[in-house]
């Protein structure tokens, strides 16, 4: 689904309006109902106090207050901007919108508090008085919803530049903005729940978009009952330098259990015994008979290159013999990657003289994004999406940045982000098993956006459905891929009408039938 900035969430709402498409207080009557319906689903007793700025925001309140006060729930109304929302949000009732200098009283007696304090604009630090009734909400015992987004937060960087408000419950409106799912506004943001209010399609249309479990589970399908192996891809994975056979051992197990049809793994010799050991149903290739290297390459629907595979200079001839076939899709991750920015360092080029005109997937994390760009990794870190854009426009390939949340870039400008994340990822072979599972979807047809957004989606449902605990490791992750390929399967898209996505609170588990 669209992932828009700040800006373009304006824009969106701008030309909706002056286009006659909705009536801007259609929008908000919309938005402030199912804010409040959402309200009373999450807390269904208890006293509300509404906190309403003088923005779209605060009226989104305000009239969520109104409608929780008519279906006969205690609510009280706080005026915290410098003016009050248009009258008629209130559609006629007389409701007691208090001066900010009742807030205490109000915070005091309310069990939920909807914050409708500040809007989507902000991108510097709030000022008093509003900085100091955010930090009186959040010393409160109050539950807080928060209206479209928490007060405080940039909606498209996800910085915090000075107060901000610690929601349980977010309810965005039209479509989840960018900030929403970048750090450290998503730890503030609580459960998210993006819902539909009206507005006709985007226009213009937003430049990222948020991959979605429900979308993936289109994307993969189900493989029919007479399929054949060849059906599923073929697969090939070079890496495992001797001492570093885990890192391939991984990668195959990952790939297998991800749906692949058949695995060669091009290693060391060295790594025969362990590889055929740990993964019988992989093919093994000794990496130093060149005849059955480039028969595996030219037999794969796919190759990925990189896990455990080094950084001499043997491992660089090992690169070029693999860019050598211009066909084949390619999975480039880990010490490849390394080769390729050593290759970049000498030629001046990202991917230096050999830059492939074929299906290419890097999967860098931000130290070799730094390395490739020939830049810091605090540059890298402070904008990841500028530089996944600038890799794949400069090396005509797909970049898939890591991260949380991980952005995927195509050349062209298309942005992506995921909408799956846990700490769990921040752990040694993840990144192996990442690859693995690229390359099965890379092998199985997929173009490689595609296939790394229906990797990432597998992997980090893996994570959450049975990895995501203390004690639990890399190694655990592929034997979880085959149930969360079932639990795509078992979304059920229409449990929670006009809700286009809703992500549980972190860092809790996340677990739910309603990941969208």
């Amino acid at each position: 689904m669209w992932l828009p900035t700040a800006a373009e969430m304006a824009e969106i709402d701008r030309v909706a309006v002056e286009s006659g498409a909705i009536p801007e207080r259609a929008l908000i009557e919309n938005a402030g109902r199912v804010l409040a319906r959402h309200v009373h689903e999450r807390f269904p007793a208890g006293r509300v106090a509404v906190l309403a700025g003088s923005g779209h925001n605060g009226a989104d309140a305000l009239v969520a207050g109104r409608t929780l006060s008519a279906w006969g729930r205690s609510v009280g109304f706080v005026q915290c901007g410098s003016g009050a929302p248009a009258p008629d949000v209130l559609a006629g009732w007389k409701l007691n919108l208090e001066p900010s200098e009742a807030m205490d009283r109000e915070l005091a007696a309310a069990d939920i508090v909807i914050d409708g304090i500040l809007g989507t604009g902000l991108t510097t630090a709030p000022r008093p008085p509003q900085a100091e009734i955010i930090e009186r909400v959040n010393a409160a015992r109050a539950a807080v919803v928060a209206a479209d987004g928490p007060s405080g937060v940039d909606f498209t960087t996800g910085r915090v530049p000075g107060a901000a408000i610690r929601a349980d419950l977010t309810v965005t409106f039209g479509w989840p903005k960018m900030g929403l799912l970048r750090f450290p506004a998503r730890e503030r943001v609580g459960d998210l729940v993006s819902v539909e209010i009206g507005f006709p399609p985007p226009e213009p249309r937003p430049s990222t978009r948020a991959v979605t479990a429900a979308w993936v589970a289109g994307l993969l399908g189900v493989r029919p009952a007479d399929g054949h192996k060849g059906d599923a891809g073929y697969l090939a994975i070079v890496g495992g330098e001797p001492g570093m056979a885990g890192a391939v051992v991984l990668a195959a197990r990952a790939a297998i259990r991800a749906g692949v049809g058949i695995v060669r793994l091009v290693s060391a010799p060295e790594n025969r015994k362990v590889v055929q050991t740990s993964v019988p149903e992989a093919v093994f290739v000794d990496w130093s008979a060149a005849e059955a290297v480039q028969s595996a390459l030219s037999w794969a629907g796919a190759v990925a290159v990189g896990p455990g595979l080094g950084t001499g200079p043997e491992r660089t001839e090992l690169m070029q013999r693999v860019l050598k076939d211009g066909s084949v899709p390619l999975v480039v991750d880990a010490d490849a990657l390394n080769v390729l920015s050593a290759e970049a360092a000498e030629a001046g080029a990202p991917l230096g003289p050999t830059a492939p005109p074929r299906p290419v997937l890097l999967t860098p994390h931000p130290g070799e994004m730094a390395r490739l760009l020939g830049t810091s990794v605090g540059k890298v870190r402070e904008d990841p999406p500028a530089a996944a854009r600038r890799l794949a426009a400069a090396t005509r390939a797909t970049v898939l940045l890591k991260g949380a949340p991980t952005w995927v870039a195509r050349p062209g400008g298309e942005l992506r982000a995921t909408t799956l994340v846990s700490p769990a990822f921040a752990s040694g072979g993840m990144g192996d098993v990442l690859t693995g599972v690229c390359g099965a979807c890379l092998a199985s047809g997929l173009n490689p956006a595609d296939a790394a957004s229906a990797a990432l989606t597998l992997t980090a449902l893996a994570v959450l459905r049975g990895v995501d605990e203390i004690g639990r490791s890399a190694a655990d992750v592929p034997d979880a891929l085959p149930e969360a390929r079932r639990a795509l399967r078992r979304l059920w898209t229409g449990a929670w009408p006009g809700v286009n996505l809703a992500l549980p609170a972190l860092p809790a588990a996340a677990t739910g039938d309603r990941i969208g």
